[in-house]
């Protein structure tokens, strides 16, 4: 947490007790449940910044490979092994929200995708995704945009 929210947290908390003594306890004490509150939303920022989310998907007809990056940071050098296929791909850098399609020769039918890749600060990240042209779509309604308490 950055120095200025950990200021910002310590004056609310001041405030709550200036309340709970010049007007009543309840003023005070909803004081400290929006300072809670806000605490909380600033540690789920902190949480969430710098994140990219690189996600691996085939191609409607099966020839070729999806890759985009679903999170809130650049992705960059980007490197994709396809087993048992011994193909490699290397991507110099992903934007947020931004894909890249690499076409294959063959037709896949499944396959395990290794990623690995950094974020702009230099925290690596490795994922493997087993894909298949049979399997429904990694699209989950219910998975957050960007991973929150280090969800995966």
């Amino acid at each position: 947490m950055e120095k200025n929210h950990v200021i910002l947290v310590v004056l609310g908390l001041i405030a709550c007790v200036a309340l709970y003594f010049l007007v009543d306890i309840y003023a005070g004490m909803i004081g400290v449940i929006l300072v809670i509150a806000l605490a909380m939303s600033l540690f789920i920022m902190a949480d969430s910044t710098m994140l990219p989310d690189v996600s691996v998907r085939l191609k409607e007809d099966a020839r070729g490979i999806i890759v985009k990056n679903r999170g809130n940071a650049k992705a960059l050098s980007i490197r994709l092994s396809l087993i048992p296929h011994d193909l490699h791909y290397t991507i110099a850098s992903l934007d947020e929200d931004a894909e890249n399609v690499f076409p294959t020769e063959m037709m896949i039918d499944k396959v395990k995708v290794i990623a690995e890749y950094q974020n702009e600060k230099g925290d690596l990240y490795k994922r493997t995704f087993t894909i298949s042209a049979l399997d429904k779509p990694d699209d989950d309604l219910l998975k957050p945009m960007f991973p929150l308490f280090k969800w995966k």
